[in-house]
């Protein structure tokens, strides 16, 4: 009988013990629901009224729990549309896993996110309550959107590049021979304008073609620091000549600006694209600002780019008070060959180029857009910490040097670059011989090695790698000078040219006076060398 009785009395003691802790612990499961501030909960009535509110929620949507919570009309954070469709979903399935759908936040920007829902029951099956799951899954859906674009550029660069080597090899020809007949009819024959506006259309097919390249592997250029400032006002100098009068532009420039390592042609043409698109976006007046100054991006910074990396940026900001965009034409402005211009206005290639100008500079892009409200361009470049050098004024003319009579055989598969390489060499004061290809090359040099000072070689002829033919070149003639040459540009050909700077290279089209420079470069620094040698010796 007592040990009955004790047992019965240390079963209730057990009983209320376990109802004084299971509170408890309920309690403490609701407040880390209510903490947790990566999953966003949110328990609703029928009617749609907030009865619950979680840290997680507030931090996605902008709204407090008192914005919510209790109120007889709380904000909508879905569209009527949306709305429409969970409520169908609801119906239909009794809940709702990972839906893709976006939000409108307190402070009106939208934010896409991925919502689970439920509905409790009571004993009778009706639904008492809604809760609902979201998670914010708009820097995923970023990320992939820019992984997307980036595997579209990257297929738009490879056709890109082909296109201008090709081109370029034709332009060749054309420039070299209007240079010629320009030369050999004087200034005074009545041709000569003809010959100029074919020489200027060709070095404007030229640049094309540069722009062209801009969009291939390593985006080719040659690096040099660069004054940001001193390309704007530039841009501003340009602008100043087609701008319609009632466009007010401002510059705000920060002093002492640090260097960006980079090409300044491409930079200044990316900057100028930006600009004539507000230029047009403002077709009855507006305002245009042009600032530059320096941001440091480090843990705190907003993630503004999937490639962004921590460090010190040169910022460039162009703005106008124009048009604005809607957000179907913010998210196509980069695709090639897209534009809101009508049919001859534009080929769609202007913004375009201008991502893959800065996105090949190791920068980013954010833009910032509404309807009616004009534009940003935010562009950021890293920072270097080295003083940018004083540009060199365009336009100077450079000294032509002549030949010495040294003999220069030059390998290409084009009969003109053939033709047109020759008879330029042959004006400059050189012998030049000239091969069809890598074996007949080859076979020219063997017999004639000893005779020939340099060899100007095409990188990419068909069955042959002007790298290759380099290298037998060098085990028959140890020592012998080459000036490669091609379509594409230095940078295309990864680390061969970009880190051996020894390798000397000139790019297609170059004119009479580019060569001149190039193989007297070529040949003058060898020699400077082995006179460097032999006074070491002595």
């Amino acid at each position: 009988m007592g040990t009955n009785m004790r047992e019965e009395s240390l079963h209730i003691s057990r009983r209320e013990r376990g109802n004084q802790v299971r509170p408890q612990i309920f309690e403490s499961i609701a407040e880390a629901v209510l903490q947790n501030d990566v999953v966003g909960i949110a328990v609703l009535d029928t009617v749609g009224a907030y009865k619950a509110f979680n840290r997680g929620a507030e931090l996605i949507t902008g709204y407090t729990r008192e914005d919510v919570v209790g109120k007889t009309s709380p904000p909508e954070l879905f569209s009527d549309e949306d709305r429409k469709l969970i409520r169908g979903r609801l119906d239909i399935h009794g809940g709702i896993d990972n839906m893709d759908i976006r939000i409108k936040r307190k402070d009106g920007f939208e934010r896409d996110v991925i919502l689970s829902m439920s509905s409790g029951r009571g004993k009778d099956g009706a639904v008492l309550e809604h809760v609902q799951f979201f998670v914010d899954n708009s820097e995923k859906k970023y990320l992939q959107e820019l992984l997307l674009h980036s595997q579209k550029m990257e297929i738009v660069g490879e056709m890109a590049g082909g296109i201008a080597h090709d081109f370029n090899n034709l332009l060749e020809g054309i420039l070299g021979y209007t240079t010629f007949m320009m030369d050999l009819i004087g200034e005074d024959h009545e041709l000569r304008s003809y010959l100029e506006i074919i020489k200027r259309s060709a070095i404007k097919a030229s640049d094309l073609t540069e722009r062209l390249l801009t969009f291939s592997r390593d985006g080719g250029r040659d690096d040099t620091l660069v004054n940001s400032n001193t390309l704007l006002r530039e841009v501003v100098k340009l602008l100043e000549r087609s701008v319609d009068k009632r466009i007010v532009i401002e510059l705000d420039l920060e002093r002492n600006l640090k260097a960006v390592l980079g090409s300044g042609g491409q930079l200044e043409q990316a900057f100028l694209n930006i600009c004539l698109n507000a230029r047009d976006a403002m077709p009855e007046g507006g305002k245009l600002l042009i600032s530059s100054g320096h941001v440091t991006i480090d843990s705190s910074y907003p993630r503004l780019s999937w490639k962004m990396k921590h460090g010190r940026y040169v910022r460039v900001s162009i703005s106008d008070t124009g048009a604005g965009m809607d957000p179907e034409t913010k998210a196509r402005m980069f695709k090639p060959f897209f534009t809101t211009k009508k049919r001859g206005e534009g080929t769609g290639l202007g913004l375009n180029m201008v991502y893959g100008i800065i996105d090949n500079h190791g920068g980013f892009i954010k833009v910032y857009s509404e309807k009616g409200k004009g534009t940003v361009f935010n562009i950021y470049l890293p920072a270097h910490e080295e003083e940018a050098p004083h540009e060199v004024l365009a336009g100077e003319k450079r000294e032509v040097p002549e030949g010495k009579n040294e003999m220069v055989l030059m390998i290409d598969d084009e009969p003109v670059i053939q033709d047109v390489g020759r008879d330029m060499l042959q004006k400059l004061g050189y012998r030049a011989l000239v091969a069809s290809g890598a074996e007949d090359g080859l076979k020219i040099f063997g017999e004639r090695k000893d005779e020939i000072d340099l060899v100007i070689l095409d990188v990419i002829m068909p069955g042959a790698n002007g790298f290759d033919v380099m290298r037998e070149i060098a085990e028959l003639k140890p020592g012998v000078l080459v000036l490669l040459s091609s379509g594409y540009n230095r940078s295309f050909f990864g680390e061969d040219l970009i880190d051996d700077k020894q390798v000397n290279f000139i790019q297609k089209p170059y004119s009479m006076e580019d060569l001149a420079i190039e193989v007297r470069s070529v040949i003058d620094g060898a020699a400077d060398v082995t006179k460097e040698k032999k006074e070491g010796v002595e």
